[in-house]
């Protein structure tokens, strides 16, 4: 397999048992806990209403909502992290609909107060794709339903390729029990950043993963929000409520209907 295909159609293999393995101890349930509550006080919605969660995952802020007294659907293409969700809501038990679907062929309409795509899970997809799953998102969001989408801030992620007078930076690091070491590169023509990651344990690679992420700018995101009828909100630069600057790792928007 050649680099180019490796990044066809990656998410249907990136989101497996390894995935799992090494973001879940990075993700202890006290930063679940504040991101989910990020997310309910961005979108500001009531109590009652029903969200949907877009590569919810394994359901590690859905089920914090569906606590917190939301109605809750969660979606995703990977069938282990659903699993995963399924058993993680019922240690928490609470009720979550998990459905796994293609969010580029979601078929709602006009189902939800609001929806949120969190932790860098827009951009995986062609231009005319990405714009389809926000053209989705608006018609599964019933009259002045809101929408949140996180996502890598573009300013920063290019001075980070700035800043090491490279195109391309390599990372040796330890996550779960595996020693990985990842290949960033940034594709300027395209406005992506493509990455290989190779699993080390034991002393032998026992398997390489690959992603790739569209990246976007907050005036890209608001020209695509415009075109398929919704208003920005809000941008904020952090998981703390922080406004959006040029140097925010994050950028972090509300939009409504």
């Amino acid at each position: 397999m050649n680099r180019k295909e490796e990044f066809i159609e990656w998410f249907r293999k990136f989101f497996d048992e390894y995935y799992y393995e090494t973001y879940r101890v990075y993700e202890p349930e006290g930063r679940n806990e504040s991101e989910a509550r990020f997310i309910v006080d961005a979108l500001d919605l009531p109590k009652g209403s029903s969200i949907l969660d877009i590569g919810c995952g394994y359901a590690r802020h859905a089920v914090y909502l569906a606590r917190w007294g939301y109605r809750v659907v969660g979606i995703d293409l990977s069938n282990f992290l659903l699993n995963k969700a399924g058993e993680r809501c019922r240690n928490f038990g609470v009720n979550v609909k998990l459905l796994q679907m293609d969010m580029r062929r979601m078929d709602f309409y006009e189902e939800f107060d609001g929806a949120y795509i969190f932790y860098t899970t827009y951009g995986y997809f062609s231009d005319e794709e990405n714009l389809k799953v926000l053209e989705n998102i608006h018609r599964a969001l019933r009259k002045c339903g809101r929408v949140l989408i996180d996502i890598w801030n573009k300013v920063h992620t290019y001075a980070r390729f700035y800043n090491s007078r490279n195109d391309t930076i390599c990372t040796w690091y330890y996550l779960g029990n595996y020693l990985i070491l990842e290949e960033m590169k940034l594709d300027m023509l395209n406005d992506r950043v493509n990455s290989k990651r190779r699993f080390f344990k034991d002393s032998r690679e026992v398997t390489s993963k690959a992603f790739s992420l569209r990246l976007y700018s907050l005036c890209e995101m608001i020209e695509m929000f415009n075109h398929v009828g919704f208003r920005l909100l809000k941008a904020f630069g952090s998981y703390r409520g922080e406004d959006y600057r040029i140097t925010s790792p994050r950028l972090i928007m509300v939009a409504e209907k």
